[in-house]
């Protein structure tokens, strides 16, 4: 079958040409990091996103497919969401985001889940013939907490459960409803909208809705209506940036004459550090901050505790200075 033709997931192999400044293609490797490289490989992928690619100069060749139909099975469901958020603040809003922003992952969860629960010594006996146990933690002579992985329908499971189920009743809950396949689709097709932006010769980092570039995106592709880039900075120019990874950066702007230090680190508070901090990062530095107080529990001690935790950040590799950047900080609503 001709990948023009077909519509779905498949196992390809696929060719990068090694000239390619800008790959496009993510790949995981055995060490299960996701990279992105040139050569030749195989992997699964979803047939739109290897299309896109083809156009850029690679070479698909098809060896195993899953053709599924197309359906636009999301668009009231966004179109809902989205006009709730445009006009709502507060919670209301937040909820409106995180229905829009969590969708994907919800299909893409685990079908296999963990469940904690605690038993006497009688109804651990039942549990170790008829579940998938995890781990087992005693909390006194005749309490156990476990934890057993539900949903785990193997056929040793059903067997075994099928001559215990009059005991402690039917121990399969309904299966976790997901599909990886869409989770999969929504992924492709958002690395699909970002490729324009990543071949833009002023690009200088991006990640699956962002980018900071040094060139002025065309007038049709920046508003607030959905699938549009939003300028984040209202046409200000960064002044200067360090960007040193996937959500590490941090940069400097002239807000009405105001010098702002806007920083971005996984784990820490927006705008936590100081323009200097981030330098000194860059250059090899660390620092480390104090987070807030959490919660942490304890099935062994049967409590919850409240601590107060430190994360130190660091700069896993080097990246040069960016002076005088355009349209700094641009999003996709």
């Amino acid at each position: 079958m001709k990948l023009e033709d077909f519509f779905g997931f498949c196992l390809a192999e696929v060719t990068c040409p090694k000239d390619m400044l800008r790959p496009l293609l993510p790949y995981k490797s055995k060490d299960d990091r996701t990279i992105y490289p040139v050569g030749t490989w195989l992997g699964v992928y979803f047939s739109e996103e290897l299309k896109a690619v083809k156009e850029q100069g690679y070479t698909i060749k098809l060896i195993e497919d899953y053709e599924f139909s197309k359906a636009y099975i999301f668009k009231d469901y966004v179109e809902h969401f989205y006009n709730k958020k445009k006009v709502s603040t507060g919670p209301e809003r937040f909820i409106a985001k995180m229905h829009l922003n969590q969708l994907y992952g919800i299909f893409g969860r685990k079908l296999e889940t963990i469940e904690t629960i605690n038993v006497n010594a009688q109804q651990l006996k039942i549990h170790m013939v008829s579940s998938n146990i995890k781990s087992i933690i005693e909390i006194d002579d005749d309490l156990f907490a476990i934890m057993l992985y539900s949903n785990s329908k193997t056929d040793m499971l059903e067997k075994l459960n099928s001559q215990v189920d009059s005991v402690i009743g039917n121990s399969f809950k309904p299966e976790v409803k997901s599909n990886v396949a869409i989770a999969a689709a929504v992924t492709a097709y958002s690395r699909i909208h970002m490729i324009p932006f990543k071949l833009d010769d002023g690009i200088c980092y991006t990640d699956t809705d962002s980018i900071f570039t040094t060139n002025e995106l065309p007038e049709e592709l920046v508003g607030k209506e959905k699938g549009l880039m939003k300028d984040e900075l209202d046409e200000q120019i960064i002044d200067e940036a360090y960007l040193l990874g996937i959500k590490k950066y941090g940069y400097t702007n002239f807000d009405g004459g105001i010098k702002k230090d806007i920083s971005v680190f996984s784990g820490v508070k927006r705008n936590s550090l100081s323009f200097e901090e981030v330098t000194d990062i860059a250059n090899g530095g660390s620092f480390t901050v104090n987070l807030p107080d959490r919660l942490y529990k304890s099935l062994r001690r049967l409590n919850v505790e409240i601590k107060a935790s430190k994360l130190t950040i660091t700069s896993s590799d080097s990246k040069p200075l960016i002076d005088n950047l355009y349209r700094p900080s641009c999003t996709r609503d």
